[in-house]
């Protein structure tokens, strides 16, 4: 049915309607114009024809409003990004110069037999870590027992693995689920500890309680 009231101009209904309400319109105008088209000998009425011209040129008008606001967001997040780049390189450039800094004032205080030293607003001091730190000097000379290997294989390969494995074999609910790994072999952390604080000794391996700076 052919519109009987002039349309906004294309500009108007842009901004005043949404990109889908502009396609419903479009839609039943486009339904209009085919069922006036048909009965008027393939006429469409020039209010109709101007209906539709006006919410083509909208439709086109609010798809660029939205690619170009998009556009905007897209660069607004890369500027956000090199900014973000940009503050983590300072972030971690200042944290370097501290721990360097820190370093060098323990050295110094070990060096002196000094815990710590005051200034008339700060005292730099040496403290004791709250636990003992994990010292491996040598990952490839310690024992397998304490040792952990990760592989990567593909989840069907290693049910067909499994599935080989006699049903009352101990390793065989063990293996049941597939890992995500990285392929490689590397120390057990947690069972090397365990081991040192039973009294046990690994070469290479130690556990150590060792200082850092404070200021206060």
């Amino acid at each position: 049915m052919a519109a009987q009231t002039q349309l906004p101009l294309s500009e108007t209904l842009a901004s005043e309607m949404s990109l889908f309400q502009l396609d419903e319109t479009l839609s039943l105008l486009m339904e209009s114009a085919t069922e006036d088209a048909t009965d008027g000998n393939g006429e469409i009425p020039d209010e109709l024809r101007q209906g539709l011209l006006n919410y083509c040129e909208a439709f086109g008008a609010k798809v660029d409003n939205i690619a170009n606001y998009i556009k905007a967001q897209e660069g607004e997040a890369r500027n956000a990004k090199v900014e973000i780049e940009r503050l983590q390189t300072r972030q971690a450039v200042a944290e370097n110069r501290v721990e360097r800094l820190k370093g060098l004032l323990k050295y110094f205080m070990d060096a002196r037999d000094v815990r710590s030293m005051k200034g008339r607003l700060n005292t730099i001091s040496l403290r004791r870590n709250s636990q003992d730190s994990l010292i491996v000097e040598a990952p490839e000379g310690i024992p397998r027992e304490f040792c952990k290997l990760s592989i990567t294989i593909a989840v069907a390969d290693w049910e067909e693995l499994v599935a080989h494995l006699p049903e009352n074999h101990a390793l065989r609910p063990r293996l049941a689920h597939d890992g995500n790994a990285v392929g490689k072999r590397e120390p057990d952390n947690a069972k090397l500890r365990a081991a040192l604080r039973s009294g046990r000794s690994i070469p290479g391996v130690q556990l150590r309680r060792g200082q850092h700076v404070r200021l206060s």
